[in-house]
């Protein structure tokens, strides 16, 4: 997911270049005057030295945030790639990954903010590392090359160990994923948890004790292992120093000067090694974390929309009808492959009806209604919108409801292209649905707040009617208003909706406002078994449920 181009390679090079040649000059100086090929006090020496050194200061300060800008960038196109990605994706797609695995991701993403910084010193430690290997052959090339050739090794060890490390990040990520799982159950199910002994000591017995136990010893694992590592490393380093001071000179491969140039130069880049060394850990996480998102991007694709134009339009047709031709939808489940079906839909809706979704639970009334407002796509069949069909892009056709789910979700700012402020319709509304005493003002951030079950739903309905769309959907709408809220909503609210030319179809399970639709469709076992035009039909409540299926 996080790619750096070649482009973007060379460029971070581009940067690197004039400060290594600053950094090997500063180096340069340093080693002759130490070793005495060049006195301290000879000329202007310490003048061109501290020029160095402050015009290498300066430069890595406008190095530094030119590689944070570069770096921020890469996060910010990443962070909006995914966004974009995550809001193409299907609901169906959504509800098989699962919430746990998208809280999962989110984590992913906050380990990659951090990576800006870390990528800002891994080059500069590179840089200086490059710089002092170049200065190793320069001095002496045998003895540079053995060198080389034992901090390779040791690289090597370093890395072989990282692997074992990274495959126990992999294992980690899993049983965080299940740690979700865990505290989601334990929130979202506080109520029945209090209720049950049992089930309290059995969550955290059988699952969060044995998932913390597991994450406790492979982390102490890895945090072992990378101590072990990182004194292997320091002790790596003394070794070297012991190879150049007593070996390489018995065997004629470096003289006195030479030796202490080379001491001198694992010493600099003892600091780099270190910084290196330390970011191993981080980069192992950042690379687990980005092939995770990677695999969820993957995993969430949708097809691209087809018509951007088009699909940016609000509602330039209004609506003549929307037509179900032998419609289906088949849930996948995990264990058996084929899960709740809703099967061969029929039906057509007019422009201006107003029309109840009825049935018992699990008959197939909320599948219904998200295919019908374009958050499922048919399995099989096809649905028309004016004569047209909706494809799997359908967003022109969503773009023509508004809709109140079951469990409204109010938004924490306005996303919409109305605004609430000196809004004369948002004002009334208030009064209309009884919040004008409960939103303390007309402004956005008044309409944020912690409402109640009904309240929600009534502030949804606000928003849903503000956005001026010739259909509206409601899913049990009416389920969390009182007594009175609720026979105003069916016979005043609707009424006048529908005088005002909406077209309604409302999922409902009161059946004493039956009379008040102008169409009932009544859904059992993923089918519709009743399809009646109460223009025609005049029934009491209690008939309508027994009524022939043919009528």
């Amino acid at each position: 997911m996080f790619r750096i181009s070649v482009k973007s390679i060379l460029f971070l090079v581009a940067f690197s270049i004039p400060n290594t040649i600053l950094t090997l000059g500063i180096l340069t100086m340093v080693n002759y005057i130490v070793s005495g090929k060049m006195l301290a006090i000879y000329g202007n020496l310490d003048i061109y030295f501290f020029s160095l050194v402050i015009f290498s200061f300066l430069l890595n300060i406008f190095f530094q945030k030119k590689i944070i800008v570069f770096s921020n960038k890469l996060i910010y196109e990443s962070e909006l790639h995914i966004m974009e990605n995550f809001q193409k994706a299907s609901m169906h797609h959504l509800e098989e990954i699962g919430l746990q695995r998208i809280y999962s991701i989110i984590e992913d993403l906050r380990v990659l903010v951090f990576l800006p910084g870390i990528i800002n010193t891994a080059i500069t430690s590179l840089m200086t590392l490059f710089i002092c290997l170049i200065y190793f052959l320069v001095v002496s090339l045998p003895s540079a090359i053995f060198i080389i050739t034992l901090i390779m090794v040791i690289s090597s060890v370093y890395y072989a160990v990282n692997i074992k490390v990274k495959h126990s990040m992999d294992r980690l990520k899993e049983l965080n994923n299940s740690y979700f799982a865990i505290v989601d159950d334990i929130l979202k199910g506080f109520r029945e948890f209090k209720l049950s002994m049992i089930r309290r000591t059995g969550i955290r017995e059988n699952y969060l004790r044995p998932n913390r136990l597991s994450v406790n010893k492979i982390e102490t694992r890895v945090s072992g292992l990378m101590s072990v590592i990182n004194l292997f490393s320091q002790y790596g380093l003394y070794l070297l120093i012991g190879i150049v001071i007593f070996i390489l000179p018995r065997t004629g491969m470096l003289n006195k000067q030479e030796v202490t140039t080379f001491v001198i130069i694992l010493l600099f880049i003892r600091g780099p090694i270190n910084s290196l060394m330390a970011l191993q850990g981080f980069f192992n996480r950042a690379f687990v974390a980005n092939k995770r998102i990677a695999t969820f991007l993957k995993d969430i694709k949708d097809l691209p929309v087809s018509n951007v134009a088009e699909s940016l339009t609000t509602h330039p047709e209004g609506l003549n009808e929307i037509v179900f031709d032998q419609v289906s939808y088949q849930y996948k489940s995990a264990l058996s492959g084929d899960g709740f079906a809703i099967k061969e839909i029929n039906l057509t809706i007019k422009k201006g009806e107003f029309i109840f979704v009825i049935g018992g639970n699990g008959s197939g009334k909320s599948t219904f209604i998200n295919l019908l407002t374009g958050i499922y796509h048919p399995t099989s069949g096809n649905i028309f919108f004016n004569g047209k069909r909706v494809g799997n892009d359908s967003q022109y056709y969503r773009n023509h409801i508004s809709a109140v789910y079951s469990e409204p979700h109010l938004f924490s700012a306005n996303y919409e292209g109305y605004k609430l402020e000196n809004n004369a319709v948002y004002k009334a509304l208030l009064e209309t649905m009884e919040l004008d005493t409960v939103v303390s003002g007309i402004d956005d951030a008044a309409a944020r707040r912690k409402f109640s079950k009904g309240q929600t739903k009534r502030m949804a309905m606000i928003f849903a009617l503000l956005e001026e769309r010739p259909i509206l959907v409601l899913d049990e709408w009416a389920a969390d208003q009182d007594p009175h809220f609720r026979k105003y909503f069916y016979e005043e609210m609707l009424i006048k909706l529908r005088e005002q030319g909406k077209t309604i179809i409302a999922v409902t399970h009161d059946d004493a406002y039956f009379k008040h639709a102008d169409r009932i469709i009544k859904f059992d076992y993923g089918q519709v078994v009743k399809d009646i035009d109460l223009k025609s039909h005049s029934l009491e409540a209690d008939e309508l449920w027994n009524i022939p299926v043919n009528l």
